[in-house]
């Protein structure tokens, strides 16, 4: 019967662990996704507003081909221009821009604008 029980302990201690591993590596990957994923695409700006949450704002930007991203300061990439980003962008116009995050529709993520260049037709 001890070795019953000592083998349960060792099962279920292996569980555990494994589920504290697995809820620290969602949180790594979560807090650090912002920085992940670097693409450089071109866009048409539709619709540019402010999403106010409390005392914070979230700018975003929809665009003509059906995405919307978020323009949000990153503290490890140094960006720090986030307003200025925001306000560069012009409805109607293009460019180039370069973005880093995921889009995950259940959490309200947006890939986020680090980097504009417009495209002069």
């Amino acid at each position: 019967m001890k070795s019953e029980t000592g083998a349960i302990e060792i099962v279920f201690s292996i569980i555990v662990g494994i589920i504290i591993l697995g809820i620290i590596g969602v949180a790594i990957y979560f807090g650090t996704v912002e920085y992940q994923n670097e693409e450089t695409i071109e866009i048409t700006v539709k619709d540019k507003y402010i999403k106010r949450n409390g005392d914070t704002d979230l700018y975003l930007v929809a665009s003509e081909e059906g995405e919307t991203y978020k323009i949000q300061d990153l503290l490890f990439k140094g960006k720090f221009n986030s307003t200025d980003l925001y306000n560069e962008l012009e409805v109607g116009k293009k460019y180039k821009i370069t973005t880093t995050g995921i889009r995950l529709q259940y959490f309200s993520m947006y890939k986020n604008i680090n980097k504009i260049e417009e495209i002069e037709e």
